[in-house]
Protein backbone atom coordinates (compact mmCIF):
# COMPACT_ATOMS: atom_id res chain seq x y z
CA UNK A 1 0.00 0.00 0.00
CA UNK A 2 2.71 2.78 0.87
CA UNK A 3 4.87 1.73 -2.59
CA UNK A 4 4.00 4.81 -3.60
CA UNK A 5 4.14 6.78 -1.11
CA UNK A 6 5.74 10.35 -1.67
CA UNK A 7 5.34 9.69 -5.40
CA UNK A 8 3.10 11.10 -8.08
CA UNK A 9 1.07 8.61 -10.00
CA UNK A 10 -0.99 9.34 -12.90
CA UNK A 11 -4.34 7.11 -13.64
CA UNK A 12 -5.97 7.63 -16.73
CA UNK A 13 -9.74 6.77 -17.05
CA UNK A 14 -13.55 7.69 -18.11
CA UNK A 15 -15.06 9.95 -16.14
CA UNK A 16 -17.80 7.86 -14.92
CA UNK A 17 -14.99 6.30 -12.68
CA UNK A 18 -13.23 8.78 -12.02
CA UNK A 19 -16.02 10.60 -10.05
CA UNK A 20 -16.69 7.20 -8.52
CA UNK A 21 -13.28 7.08 -7.04
CA UNK A 22 -13.36 10.72 -5.88
CA UNK A 23 -16.93 10.22 -3.87
CA UNK A 24 -15.43 7.33 -2.41
CA UNK A 25 -12.74 9.89 -0.75
CA UNK A 26 -15.54 12.55 -0.48
CA UNK A 27 -19.13 12.40 -1.06
CA UNK A 28 -19.33 16.12 -2.25
CA UNK A 29 -18.37 14.63 -5.67
CA UNK A 30 -21.75 13.15 -6.68
CA UNK A 31 -24.20 12.97 -9.79
CA UNK A 32 -23.97 16.39 -9.81
CA UNK A 33 -20.75 16.88 -9.58
CA UNK A 34 -20.26 14.40 -12.24
CA UNK A 35 -22.85 16.36 -14.81
CA UNK A 36 -20.63 19.52 -14.73
CA UNK A 37 -17.86 17.62 -16.29
CA UNK A 38 -16.27 18.56 -19.76
CA UNK A 39 -15.12 15.99 -22.23
CA UNK A 40 -12.40 15.77 -21.77
CA UNK A 41 -11.34 16.55 -18.16
CA UNK A 42 -8.49 16.28 -16.24
CA UNK A 43 -8.20 16.18 -12.41
CA UNK A 44 -4.90 16.42 -9.88
CA UNK A 45 -5.70 15.02 -6.77
CA UNK A 46 -3.53 15.35 -3.47
CA UNK A 47 -3.76 13.31 -1.19
CA UNK A 48 -2.18 13.09 2.47
CA UNK A 49 -2.19 9.22 3.53
CA UNK A 50 -5.70 7.88 2.27
CA UNK A 51 -7.31 11.70 2.93
CA UNK A 52 -8.04 13.51 0.03
CA UNK A 53 -6.83 17.11 0.67
CA UNK A 54 -7.77 18.93 -2.80
CA UNK A 55 -8.91 18.58 -6.12
CA UNK A 56 -8.23 20.85 -8.73
CA UNK A 57 -9.28 20.84 -12.25
CA UNK A 58 -6.59 21.06 -14.95
CA UNK A 59 -8.65 21.18 -17.97
CA UNK A 60 -10.36 24.19 -18.93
Amino acid sequence: MYEYKGKTVVIGTHGNLMVLIMNYFDPKYDFDFWKRLGVPDIYRLTFEGTELKEAVRLWK
